[in-house]
């Protein structure tokens, strides 16, 4: 792991050192990772407005199975495959956060720490003052306590903060999806359950690292619920789709005029 870990380690360590502010410095890391993978949100949008043009194809095939859901879910894959869509080309980029918010989180406990795993003592990498972020110190580890009335600290915001913008992220996805394709969107029960619980996982885990990592999160869902609305704009199913059908239209009208001239 540590030929992956110290490329983020000195990538974050030479923004913290360039801004002089961890905040500043994670923003622009976060902006940086988000615009890399701009090419898989388009190509996430795109797959999602082939999987909406099939749809009348999927109603065929459920009225012409009925209850028969394995023939069902056999002739949905092949139609899939025939058509080159493939169901989960969403979460690639998804996977990809996850494994980023890893190596921050790793990169977190080296800067801090001088360990990954905090086991060893070693002196920070930077200078910790860096970590102030109008005046919480993002070193700090936020612990929850229920006894919320004496224990409440100003470092818990940094984990709620991270839950909202979790659930900001994820109401916007799907209400995108659902603008984009109806029908999968009614149909992604469990999809939608797991989706949710994200939230509720970010804040747990927020409550047992250093704020510096929930820091990342928040800066994380915010830049990329931005970017995703962007993309949507800019690539919706309904533009895709449209310009598909005249690509399409232009290629059948060559092949006409082809006809016609090897006619005369």
């Amino acid at each position: 792991m540590s030929a992956i870990l110290t490329p983020f380690v000195w990538l974050l360590k030479q923004l913290c050192v360039f801004f002089q502010s961890y905040p500043i410095a994670i923003l622009v890391f976060t902006v940086i990772v988000n615009l890399a993978l701009i090419p898989f949100n388009i190509k996430q949008q795109k797959n999602m407005a082939k999987q909406a043009r099939l749809r009348p194809k999927l109603e065929a095939l459920k009225e012409k199975f009925g209850d028969d859901r394995m023939k069902y879910q056999t002739a949905m894959q092949e139609l899939y495959q025939k058509e080159n869509v493939s169901p989960t080309g969403g979460c690639l980029p998804m996977i990809i956060r996850m494994v980023i918010l890893m190596m921050v989180f790793y990169s977190v406990n080296v800067i801090i720490y001088g360990s990954a795993t905090r086991s060893a003592k070693a002196s920070p990498q930077i200078d910790l003052n860096f970590l102030n972020l109008f005046g919480l110190d993002l070193s700090k580890t936020p612990h929850f306590s229920t006894d919320v009335i004496n224990a409440f600290d100003l470092i818990w915001f940094i984990p709620i903060v991270c839950f909202l913008a979790q659930m900001l992220s994820i109401l916007v996805s799907n209400k995108q999806q659902a603008k984009n394709n109806p029908q999968m969107a009614a149909q992604g029960g469990s999809m939608k359950v797991m989706m949710f619980i994200m939230p509720v996982i970010s804040l747990v885990f927020t409550f047992q690292v250093p704020a510096a990592t929930g820091f990342y999160w928040i800066c994380s869902s915010v830049v990329n619920t931005v970017i995703m609305l962007i993309v949507n704009h800019f690539y919706s199913a309904d533009k895709i789709l449209a310009k598909e059908m005249i690509e399409e239209g232009n290629v059948r009208r060559k092949k006409e005029q082809k006809i016609i001239e090897g006619q005369n």
